[in-house]
Formats: structure tokens, C-alpha cells, sequence
């Protein structure tokens, strides 16, 4: 009989391990990345909503890349990963683009977008702890369309 008691209170002990450090787990935010923040915004190409934009987020002192794609109303929102949504807290260099290539490596959708907003891009935000929302209002005259060559 006494043996069967401590087993009890051995199992007993055991779950309650668990559940405290599930709770541990839970309430110290595993599972989540401290160095990411929620970023969303609209993308604006001469004052005209600017649909199907791939948005990429580079961290410039250390990090990983976010990416994006705008809708039909030129929203976008940053995923880190599949999923994981957010960028890299800190400053981020910005690029924008609307060129692709489709499944044959060839054709696919034009760039519309200057490359000083893609390829040679100058655009830089800064992505602090909690919500942030950037808006990007392009200007097609702002340099040189540069196309994607084909794969």
C-alpha cells in the first residue's frame, strides 16, 4: 500500500512539473521571436494604389529578411516566415517591386517600379517593439525601370 501512495504522489509531482512549465512557457512568450514586430501598410505608385508589389525587409545591423506582397488595395502585411508574421525590430532597408518571372522562367509581370526603390534602393524605415504601420508613396520619375532579366 505504501509503495502504491508514492507512486501517486511521484505522478502527481510529475504532472504538476508539467503544467508549471507549460504555464513558464507559455507566459514568457516561447513560441514567439522578441526581435520582431507586427508591420503593415499600403504601397502607392503615383498617387495610384500599387497591387501584386513583393516588399522585402532588410535589417541592416544584423537580422533575417521579412517579405510581403501587396492586394488589390496596395496593402501589404510582413511575414518573417510561413508562418510567423512581422520584420526585424531596428532599421530596414526597403525594396519594392512588381517585376516576376512565371513558370517557365521567362515573361511574367513587368517591373513598374524605379529600381532606386528595388534593386539600388534607398528607402529605409524604422521598425520599432509593437504595431507599426509604413506607407510607401512612390513616384515612377524617381530614376530608371530596370527589368528582371530572364532565368
Amino acid at each position: 500500500m505504501r509503495n502504491r501512495n508514492v507512486l501517486r504522489v511521484n505522478c502527481f509531482c510529475s504532472l504538476s512539473c508539467i503544467g508549471l512549465l507549460s504555464a513558464i512557457g507559455l507566459l514568457s512568450g516561447c513560441g514567439g521571436n522578441e526581435n520582431l514586430s507586427y508591420v503593415t501598410g499600403t504601397v502607392r505608385l503615383d498617387e495610384e494604389v500599387l497591387p501584386n508589389a513583393f516588399i522585402v525587409f532588410s535589417p541592416t545591423s544584423g537580422g533575417t529578411t521579412s517579405y510581403g506582397r501587396t492586394d488589390a488595395n496596395g496593402q501589404y502585411e510582413m511575414m518573417f516566415n510561413d508562418y510567423e508574421k512581422g520584420a526585424w525590430i531596428g532599421e530596414n532597408r526597403v525594396e519594392i517591386s512588381t517585376g516576376d518571372v512565371d513558370a517557365t522562367g521567362s515573361g511574367g509581370a513587368p517591373e513598374k517600379v524605379p529600381a532606386v526603390y528595388n534593386q539600388r534602393s534607398t528607402l529605409k524605415v524604422e521598425v520599432t517593439s509593437g504595431n507599426n504601420t509604413h506607407d510607401f508613396d512612390l513616384k515612377s520619375d524617381a530614376g530608371r525601370v530596370i527589368q528582371l532579366p530572364p532565368e
